[in-house]
């Protein structure tokens, strides 16, 4: 039987633990103030990770319902998504421009 993910409120008991808010963490990374938050509730891998590196984990150990067993997020969310083409608009535009 696969162990079950840890609980939102201990992963945001750990985050507040390591000396920093939730929101101080999505801020420090670059992330909208309630990035972390959304993620304790879908899978955002990306933020899982600077969840986890920032518990001394892995991402699999915290959330294992959303890995496989070599340890790569099983499907790919909305906002990892959204996260890719946003980052291709600023290029479009410059090639629109030239």
């Amino acid at each position: 039987m696969p162990l079950p993910d840890w609980h939102p409120e201990d992963i945001k008991a750990a985050i507040r633990k390591s000396g920093i808010t939730l929101t101080a963490l999505a801020l420090e990374n670059g992330l909208a103030e309630n990035a972390v938050r959304q993620t304790l509730l879908r899978p955002w891998p990306r933020v899982q990770a600077i969840i986890a590196a920032r518990l001394g984990r892995r991402p699999e150990e915290i959330w294992p319902s959303r890995y496989d067993a070599q340890g790569k997020p099983i499907g790919r969310s909305r906002h990892d998504r959204h996260r890719s083409t946003e980052a291709l608009a600023p290029q479009r535009q410059d090639a629109e421009a030239a």
